[in-house]
């Protein structure tokens, strides 16, 4: 028989709910398979099933980190990593849900080679 959590944790990527939802936006932002999200995060490939299940940390910044302390003192994580993978991950997600500008991302830059008070 085989175990039904990985299937649930896969299934459980598109609810924001779980840690799967941010987990799976960051890797696919990055370009990594389930070994390279488990390297990310700093856990075993086991561990990485039953972190996707955890609920995702409330985004606060008290309670943000206090959920991700605690997740990372379950999982036996560094919490400031774990927190940068989550942290990234919820901003790819936003971004991919926010209303396009005509299908492109505008962002801000310095122009050194501009005089100030001069609009280009």
């Amino acid at each position: 028989m085989t175990d039904p959590l990985p299937a649930l944790a896969r299934r459980a990527e598109g609810d924001d709910f779980f840690l799967a939802s941010p987990l799976a936006a960051y890797a696919r932002s990055e370009g990594l398979d389930d070994a390279g999200l488990a390297a990310a995060v700093g856990c075993s490939g086991e561990d990485l099933t039953m972190l996707r299940l955890c609920r995702t940390p409330r985004r606060e910044a008290p309670e943000f980190w206090d959920d991700v302390t605690r997740i990372a003192e379950r999982f036996n994580l560094e919490p400031d990593r774990l927190a940068d993978v989550v942290q990234r991950g919820l901003a790819v997600r936003r971004l991919r849900e926010a209303p396009s500008s005509g299908g492109f991302l505008l962002a801000a830059r310095d122009d050194e080679d501009e005089p100030p008070g001069e609009q280009p």
